[in-house]
């Protein structure tokens, strides 16, 4: 009888730590499902086209490479370190708590491309993404002094060997990407258009 109730303790104990270790994973993915979706991927060739600056936007061309992301209506105000890819090991760099910017990407800018930011789907950092708004503002300060205002647009589920983003080319936008998905598997890239830049 002893072993009967020693056998039933432990299982019970052995569910409950599985669901304390799963529940907030299934939560998260079920969170990331509300975030507003973009119709079609904006990185597809369909959707970007090769905009070529006269020379008035060429004289005005103003850019800078990010150091601080916020995103007020999420309480996001973090700090931005330069992010690598090592194409060996086909993995990105990251830290706990702060917000890499993807070098291989182009500066926060006025005439076009897409400036990468990614980071942890962790408290620290972007956990609360998945609450974000049609219309949330991203605000991005750069090392020289800039400040770029982008608006949101929609959100896109990806694997992470998707590397479409990487050819976009037209307007500038600003995508943000972290872990969704059950167990993290996949990438959830945040777009934002820019609305202003002083």
């Amino acid at each position: 009888m002893k072993k009967r109730i020693l056998w039933l303790s432990s299982g019970i104990i052995l569910v409950a730590a599985g669901l304390a270790l799963t529940l907030p994973s299934f939560l998260q993915a079920r969170q990331s499902a509300n975030v507003p979706k973009v119709a079609a991927s904006p990185f597809t060739e369909a959707n970007t086209h090769a905009v070529v600056p006269t020379t008035t936007q060429i004289a005005q061309k103003i850019e800078g490479k990010p150091v601080r992301i916020r995103i007020p209506s999420l309480n996001i105000d973090l700090p931005v370190i330069d992010g690598y890819h090592n194409l060996k090991t086909q993995t990105w760099t990251l830290t706990k708590n702060k917000v890499q910017y993807a070098v291989d990407t182009p500066l926060a800018n006025n005439i076009e491309g897409n400036t990468f930011l990614y980071g942890h789907n962790r408290h620290e950092v972007f956990r609360s993404l998945s609450k974000i708004k049609l219309g949330a503002e991203a605000i991005i300060e750069t090392d020289n002094g800039h400040t770029f205002t982008y608006v949101f647009k929609g959100a896109l589920e990806t694997t992470p060997d998707d590397s479409s983003l990487f050819r976009y080319q037209g307007k500038p936008i600003l995508t943000v990407q972290t872990c969704s998905g059950a167990w993290y598997q996949n990438r959830q890239l945040f777009t934002f258009d820019l609305k202003d830049v002083r």
